[in-house]
């Protein structure tokens, strides 16, 4: 009998192409398929499912995961095995059987993701984990994000290619906090929503630096977030924040 096993996981996604199934990357593998070859050798063909998808270099500290296998060995060996084999790109932090409609996409009610930033000169191996640039002051970058709370159509914070029709989006938390990280000072934006649009997190990011170094006005930024469509190209924000530091930090079900 087939039964639905849900994994919690870790990864390095500056190691990959993004998280979703793709083809004609040039060799580099998503982690999907990884995720899935590496089932492979362990005797399991199975497609898996993402609570999310990542862009190439974005991180995971918590992606959720479920695929349907029959189960032909404890939990805890299928962890380990896999585990020797996912190593040092991905770590199963978590293994457990749910309920046959539990859906890693679907079932979710909040996606968290945190960006980690800093001004500071980095050395050469963090810069794939910390995002460095450049803003203003941290009281404007929170301004800026208070904005994004509450339900809009962010069809304007969106990378071209977003397969989805529907561009409405909750945001319910987004705040700011100074974190040490290998003691670099450091900051990291959390922020929660319903769920994310291709790029959203980046683009918003984004235009909230601009809006910190003066770049961009309160009153544009508010009219992007508004969707307004009389809004001159020159003044909206679509440019991305960096990939490395972002992290996919918290699925809520």
């Amino acid at each position: 009998m087939s039964c639905n096993i849900v994994c919690i996981i870790a990864y390095d996604g500056s190691k990959f192409c993004g998280f979703s199934h793709q083809k004609h990357t040039k060799g580099v593998l998503s982690v999907a398929n990884f995720f899935e070859l590496t089932l492979q050798k362990i005797g399991i063909k199975a497609k898996i499912i993402g609570s999310g998808r990542t862009d190439k270099d974005v991180h995971a500290t918590n992606q959720v995961i479920n695929f349907h296998a029959k189960l032909y060995m404890p939990l805890d060996k299928m962890k380990k095995l896999l585990n020797d084999r996912l190593y040092p790109f991905v770590l199963i932090k978590r293994i457990f059987i749910a309920d046959s409609s539990f859906h890693a996409r679907f079932s979710a009610k909040l996606r968290i993701y945190r960006y980690v930033f800093t001004q500071a000169e980095l050395l050469p191996f963090y810069s794939n984990y910390i995002a460095k640039v450049r803003h203003g002051d941290i009281s404007l970058l929170q301004t800026a994000l208070n904005e994004f709370i509450g339900t809009h159509d962010f069809s304007l914070f969106k990378k071209n290619g977003s397969e989805t029709k529907d561009f409405i989006r909750t945001i319910v938390k987004a705040h700011i906090f100074p974190a040490k990280i290998h003691n670099i000072s450091c900051f990291v934006a959390h922020i929660g929503a319903n769920g994310f649009l291709r790029s959203q997190v980046r683009i918003m990011l984004k235009a909230c630096f601009e809006f910190s170094l003066g770049r961009i006005t309160l009153q544009n930024l508010v009219r992007q977030i508004q969707n307004d469509i009389t809004l001159e190209k020159s003044l909206c924000v679509r440019e991305l924040a960096p990939a490395c530091g972002l992290y996919l930090h918290r699925i809520i079900y």
